[in-house]
């Protein structure tokens, strides 16, 4: 029996015990109540916030030059000093970014009905069918959320004679009619969510929607009406097949089973989490669960946010925004391999518009071509520099972005695909191009002023504590891949050879990766202290994970980087979901089976919430992603220049299987293995590609 379930035996009382659904535009949260029922609904675009560039601040240049000059010179504290004061978005810390907005919660559903025995009570969540059911005594309750349609639909069954709905929403309008509900008002962007239901026999359809005027001409209202309408007359079997066929389709293109599988599918989801040895049926539906989140949030207009696209809140931490010192790219760590490339679509169109108004931001804050993004951004391209020195001081959030696009391109080969994002490329490059200057301390070209996420070091100097500084390891590391991947685009298109040369020259001026003093790869470009050795940030490691430049090809710093993850272990690393997802994949790489195996029992119990949703803490999906991508890549690995099975396997992943993988070039694996070793294996290509497939200590080639 496939893991394919999340199950429990009374309702959600918290909403981190409430059951997930979506579409990528529309989120549902199921609690699953008997004589009282709440649905806490969501919509992608529901965003307190405008576009506006009065964030800029045209003054910081006239600071760069001396704040490089101070780095150069190895006064960080008083760069640090200026970085604070200076190196801001306009108002600095005390301006409330009211522009900059936040993702907030559509309202919540309250459905009260009779109160009948709850006896024999069960609420699951259905992941390839994309559907929820809560039963209890002679009342059942199905919830889905077609993508389609993009509606959302509540059938109750039983218990419906003296049905009672209300909505509640802060500042909005609700009208009541006889079968509907309307819910309007201004975000500042218009929006409406509609309601409406119907009742047959002893049975009540509710069918719900939402719409904002983000990126829409028609008014919500219309938009509303018009999709509830069409759902209607379409009718609640054609969307339920409709739906269940859907996920079926993207969820079943790839799948890890264990000999275990289904065996324990029947006790609830919160307790197996609680105790997690001895239950690979968990590690299986903890995969099948990230991919189903990915399905249900990154469908729509936007990419999925750090809450993928439920929230319960106004005010939601970090404004469940757009994140990029690692959390956007890590929600989109396990497209590819599972087979899931479509998901990546609202990531790739949302940084065209992005990275056309960053071009603005880059000529104004640091006089440079091309463009950059920072730490954070929102669907209205809020490019402006960080609240705080450290912050903006990040300027390879963009970059980093571009990887997937170049992830796209190895999994593919795809050259229109090249052709279409092929500005946002060479754009991403020619800032750097600009920005990077000559560190005249080691003669190669450096990032500065930058920083470390989200980390700090001690100052030799006087033992204080800095983050201003040139070329830390993970600037390098991206703007190295970014080059290499860009001359590589140059390659393949047969375009642009001028530009290529330029890059080949800066190519060849980035430092090289450095091994401290700990045995450890370096974080700065110097030999520097952690004022935090436990630090949630593995930002140094970035080549190993995701990028592909530490790998067995390079057995020293293959060694360096172990030893980087053990001191951050040793001095509490870890300790955040997303970072623990790190971890595993970094122990992926590492070909260390049983530690990444460890750190998927230590996500369990320490960063996993009774709703499978991973917690920071609080609730921020990333992990759900990242954990789900390093359960692949323990399983196939072909980063290298070839694919190998089963890179890291753990002892207690003695038995299995997998299907549907997806590997680099364009194929597509399936392998059984038993006593740790392959039994069987089969790839799928491109006729006529071929390929260098590593298992059992064989290499062998396979033309497709």
């Amino acid at each position: 029996m496939k893991e394919n379930k999340l199950y429990y035996i009374s309702p959600a009382v918290e909403w981190e015990e409430a059951l997930p659904l979506g579409n990528g535009r529309l989120g549902m949260m199921v609690f699953g109540g008997t004589s009282e029922e709440r649905v806490q609904l969501n919509e992608e675009s529901f965003w307190a916030g405008w576009e506006t560039r009065d964030n800029y601040n045209p003054k910081i240049y006239e600071h760069i030059v001396e704040i490089r000059k101070l780095i150069f010179e190895n006064n960080y504290a008083e760069a640090e000093k200026m970085c604070n004061e200076h190196l801001l978005m306009r108002g600095g810390r005390s301006k409330e970014r009211t522009a900059f907005g936040k993702h907030q919660t559509a309202g919540d559903l309250y459905i009260q009905t009779d109160e009948i025995s709850a006896n024999n009570y069960k609420r699951e969540l259905i992941l390839d069918e994309g559907l929820a059911r809560v039963s209890f005594g002679n009342c059942e309750r199905t919830y889905f959320v077609s993508y389609k349609y993009n509606t959302a639909v509540i059938k109750i069954s039983g218990n419906t004679e003296n049905v009672k709905i209300r909505y509640e929403r802060e500042n909005a309008s609700i009208i009541e009619d006889e079968n509907e509900i309307e819910v309007s008002g201004y975000l500042p962007t218009k929006f409406c969510l509609r309601i409406r239901y119907e009742k047959k026999d002893d049975e009540l359809y509710i069918y719900i929607t939402a719409a904002t005027s983000y990126l829409e001409e028609e008014d919500p209202a219309v938009i509303t009406a018009k999709t509830i309408e069409n759902a209607m007359k379409a009718g609640y079997d054609e969307l339920l097949k409709d739906t269940r066929e859907y996920f079926s389709e993207i969820l079943g293109r790839s799948e890890i089973v264990f000999p275990e599988s289904g065996t324990k599918i029947n006790i609830p989801t919160n307790e197996r989490i609680s105790n997690p040895e001895n239950d690979l049926g968990l590690v299986e539906l903890y995969f099948n669960f990230g991919k189903y989140l990915l399905v249900g949030s990154s469908r729509g207009k936007l990419p999925a946010n750090l809450q993928g696209i439920w929230n319960k809140d106004y005010n939601p931490p970090w404004a469940a925004d757009f994140h990029m010192n690692i959390n956007l790219q890590m929600n989109y760590w396990n497209a590819e391999v599972a087979d899931m490339p479509e998901l990546l679509e609202p990531f790739f169109k949302f940084l065209v518009p992005l990275s056309e108004e960053a071009r603005e931001s880059a000529k104004v804050h640091f006089h440079c071509n091309g463009w950059f993004q920072g730490v954070v951004a929102n669907p209205f391209k809020h490019t402006a520099l960080g609240r705080y020195g450290w912050s903006s001081a990040y300027v390879t959030g963009g970059a980093w972005c571009i990887r997937h696009m170049k992830e796209r391109w190895l999994y593919s080969g795809d050259k229109e695909f090249l052709k279409e994002y092929y500005s946002v490329i060479k754009g991403a490059s020619e800032f750097f191009c600009d920005y990077l200057v000559t560190d005249p301390r080691s003669g190669y070209l450096v990032t500065v002023p930058s920083s470390s996420p989200e980390n700090c070091f001690i100052r030799p100097s006087d033992g204080g504590v800095s983050s201003i500084c040139a070329g830390p390891t993970m600037d390098i590391s991206i703007i190295k891949e970014l080059f290499e991947f860009n001359i590589e685009v140059i390659d393949a298109l047969g375009e642009d050879l001028e530009f290529k040369k330029t890059l080949q020259d800066k190519l060849s001026k980035l430092p090289p990766f450095k091994i401290g003093k700990h045995g450890q790869i370096m974080e700065w470009s110097e030999d520097f202290d952690e004022c935090d050795p436990g630090h949630r940030h593995i930002s140094h490691l970035y080549g190993l994970y995701p990028a592909n430049q530490i790998t067995k090809s390079t057995p020293e710093l293959f060694a360096a980087a172990r030893k980087t993850i053990e001191r951050r272990l040793e001095n509490g690393g870890g300790h955040t979901g997303w970072s623990r997802a790190w971890i595993i994949n970094f122990f992926a790489r590492l070909a260390d089976g049983n530690s990444a195996y460890e750190h998927i029992l230590e996500l369990f119990r320490k960063s996993t919430l009774p709703n499978m949703f991973d917690n920071h803490p609080p609730f921020q999906i990333d992990g759900n992603f990242g954990a789900s991508a390093g359960i692949a890549e323990m399983l196939i690995q072909s980063h290298d220049g070839y694919i190998e099975l089963l890179p890291a396997l753990p002892d207690a992943w003695k038995d299995g299987e997998f299907n549907g993988l997806k590997a680099r070039g364009g194929f597509k694996v399936s392998a059984k293995w038993k006593d740790g070793m392959i039994t069987d294996y089969r790839v799928e290509g491109k006729q006529g590609s071929v390929c260098t497939i590593k298992y059992n200590e064989k290499t062998e080639t396979i033309n497709c």
